[in-house]
């Protein structure tokens, strides 16, 4: 994902050069296309379950391969992961093996019953909820959702808080919502949310109402970092977006607050497992165009060392991305997943990249 992380209270940071060679870590899980919601804006392009969705005795042997793996860090999403009965068994048999969990939610089906078996039963360390607005009105339309969630959800937020689990709030950037993040970080501050993420439009799914993708809309959130800077409480900037550190918003950013690029670890140090169980390198990348494997038959280490696409992202310039660029060795060649929407192609250029732009406009004379 194309991430911003507006993070107010100081808390797990890490300067690791994301490009370096690493093992697999991390894995991103997203357990079903079941969701309550209907999101205009959705990365796993969600709503009903899959036919082939993993079972939960086919989900209990995956946990355990990846545990074989060497994998000590899973985050769970969907669809909305509450939706499935055998959620918390499964996170528990993480938990037994010591696989810690952090789960991405809409946040509407929790309960202090099942925070308690969380908290009693796994290694779940946090919480992403998506919140996009405080309008009921505008939460209705951008979920799909009738507007009374809303005040659900931001009652779910509290309770989540009081079980003691880190809480981060995410915002999906669209014209709608643009207007709203700037409250929503002043509810932050009031209620003691650690973290707002700012999800940047990535093309591969459901996009009803996201910015074009020749817009700039980095460059929109200007008045959003200026904000933040200014709040009596805040601690650092981090971003997931390979070609953030080249961006001159950011660059202003850095000028007045500490900024953490941690760029796209997508084949560097994680996989994505999807609801039927097929692997790729990139959480927006749920297409066939990038299926390395399958968690059902596949081992994940092999898969993670010798999948040709993995060793694509891991050496971009080797295979002629951006190898005419001196930044692919720092920023990896951009994002895979918008260069697969933009061109049709994982391995072509990422033209949201503000210095591919700026080289393309010098060449056309602009």
């Amino acid at each position: 994902m194309l991430d911003i992380k507006l993070k107010l209270k100081p808390g797990h940071s890490t300067e690791r050069d994301w490009m370096a060679p690493s093992p697999l870590r991390t894995l991103f899980w997203n357990l079903t296309y079941s969701c309550n919601f209907d999101c205009g804006i959705c990365f796993t392009d969600s709503g009903a379950a899959h036919r082939r969705e993993l079972d939960t005795r086919e989900a209990l042997d995956l946990v355990r391969k990846f545990h074989e793996a060497g994998v000590l860090d899973v985050l769970i999403s969907g669809g909305e992961p509450f939706r499935r009965q055998d959620l918390i068994s499964i996170l528990a048999e993480m938990g037994r093996l010591g696989i810690t969990t952090r789960i991405a939610s809409n946040g509407s089906l929790l309960n202090k019953d099942i925070l308690t078996r969380l908290r009693r039963e796994t290694l779940t360390k946090s919480f992403q909820i998506s919140l996009d607005t405080l309008d009921p009105r505008l939460y209705g339309l951008m979920h799909g959702a009738p507007p009374e969630m809303l005040p659900v959800v931001l009652e779910n937020l509290r309770l989540i808080q009081a079980a003691g689990f880190h809480t981060t709030v995410s915002v999906r950037l669209a014209e709608s919502t643009l207007p709203g993040i700037i409250p929503l970080l002043d509810r932050a501050l009031h209620e003691g949310w650690p973290t707002l993420t700012v999800h940047c439009p990535v093309y591969t799914k459901r996009v009803r109402g996201a910015f074009a993708k020749n817009q700039d809309a980095i460059s929109a959130l200007a008045p959003v970092f200026e904000h933040f800077c200014d709040l009596p409480q805040r601690w650092l900037v981090e971003t997931y977006i390979p070609w953030a550190p080249y961006h001159p918003a950011m660059l202003r950013l850095a000028r007045m607050v500490r900024v953490v690029h941690r760029g796209c670890h997508a084949g560097r140090d994680r996989l994505t497992v999807n609801p039927t169980g097929l692997l790729s390198p990139c959480v927006c990348l749920d297409v066939p165009e990038a299926y390395v494997g399958d968690a059902r038959t596949d081992d994940l280490g092999e898969v993670f060392s010798k999948a040709p696409l993995c060793e694509k992202m891991r050496h971009p310039a080797r295979h002629g991305i951006c190898n005419d660029c001196a930044n692919v060795a720092s920023c990896g060649g951009g994002c895979r997943a918008q260069a697969f929407t933009i061109t049709g192609r994982i391995d072509g250029p990422d033209k949201s990249c503000p210095v591919w732009n700026g080289r393309a406009a010098k060449k056309e004379g602009r």
